[in-house]
This record gives C-alpha cells, sequence and structure tokens, in this order.
C-alpha cells in the first residue's frame, strides 16, 4: 500500500517536472533516466509485495488446515482413551430374566473350562473324527452312489461341528450322532 503510494508520487513529480521544464520526450535528460529506473525498481518490489499477499494467504489456509487436523486427532484420541477405559473395566453383569433370581441368571452363564482341558477335549474329539471317517471309508463300497457317500459324510462333518462348537462354549456336548457313524 505504502509502496504504491510512493509509486505514485514518483509519477506525479515526473510528470510535472516534464510538463513545466517544457523539455521533448526524445531527449530524455538525467532525471528522466532516474526516473525510469525508480520506477522499475517500484515495479519489481510491487511484484514482490504481491507474492508475498499470496504466500500469506497460503500459509493462512495451511495454518486452518494444519488447527483442523488437531481438532480431528484430538476427538480420535478421546475416543481411544475412552475405549481403553472400557476395556480395562470389568464386564457388567448380565441382567437377571424378569420374575427370577440372580441365581437362574448366575446359573445360565458357566464358567469357561480351563484351555489345557478344552484343548485335550478338542484333540480327542478330532481323533474321534477320523476314526469314524475310516470307519464311514471302510463301509461304503465302489458300489455306493457318490450322493449316499457325500450324505454321510456331511452328517458325520455336522455332528463333528456341533461338537466342538460345545467345546469352545463351555456347554455340555449334544447327545447327537451322525445318522451313519
Amino acid at each position: 500500500m505504502v509502496l504504491r503510494a510512493v509509486t505514485l508520487i514518483v509519477v506525479g513529480v515526473a510528470i510535472t517536472l516534464s510538463a513545466c521544464g517544457g523539455r521533448d520526450d526524445s531527449q530524455p535528460g538525467p532525471d528522466q533516466s532516474r526516473l525510469e529506473v525508480m520506477e522499475r525498481r517500484l515495479d519489481q518490489l510491487d511484484q514482490r509485495l504481491a507474492t508475498t499477499e499470496k504466500d500469506l494467504a497460503a500459509g493462512g489456509r495451511l495454518s486452518e488446515d494444519v488447527r483442523a487436523l488437531e481438532q480431528r486427532l484430538g476427538a480420535v484420541d478421546a475416543k481411544a482413551t475412552q475405549a481403553l477405559d472400557a476395556a480395562k473395566r470389568p464386564p457388567a453383569p448380565a441382567a437377571a430374566p424378569a420374575g427370577t433370581g440372580a441365581a437362574a441368571g448366575a446359573a445360565a452363564r458357566p464358567a469357561p473350562p480351563d484351555p489345557l482341558e478344552r484343548r485335550a477335549q478338542l484333540g480327542d474329539l478330532m481323533t474321534e473324527y477320523r476314526r469314524r471317517l475310516a470307519d464311514l471309508a471302510k463301509q461304503q463300497d465302489s458300489q455306493t452312489s457318490a450322493a449316499d457317500r457325500l450324505a454321510a459324510r456331511r452328517s458325520l462333518r455336522e455332528w463333528y461341528i456341533a461338537h466342538r462348537r460345545a467345546i469352545l462354549a463351555g456347554r455340555p456336548l449334544p447327545d447327537w450322532h451322525p445318522a451313519n457313524p
């Protein structure tokens, strides 16, 4: 702003000098050449000032973006802290169904089995499943249709999955047996 005012004053002085002196434009004097040099310098300064203003505007946008990102990070940090705090707290006991006592609610969820015991049960189940698959293969001959063989294997697989889920969940094993052991 100040630079433009100085430019206008220098240009005004130059116009006044040229009008009052009655000099011819074809013969530039030392004052005229100095004036032109000053005008070129002022133009360069004006261009630098415009570039600086653009950089300042971009810097303002950048600082706003940084502030917005800091707010987002703060919100994410707050959510993560809240989730960690919730994970540290023990789970709330399950609500008992209406009309029953607390003993019924406690009996509905058995204690989880010992991991070593569960691993042994799963190993025994896998051994039994393989034994039954081998027995099934021995019982079926080449005369048995593919659909019957597939149905027998599916039934045995369903038996295995039901028992495996019961062991993993800590529930008693179902009494269900496949149609063709």
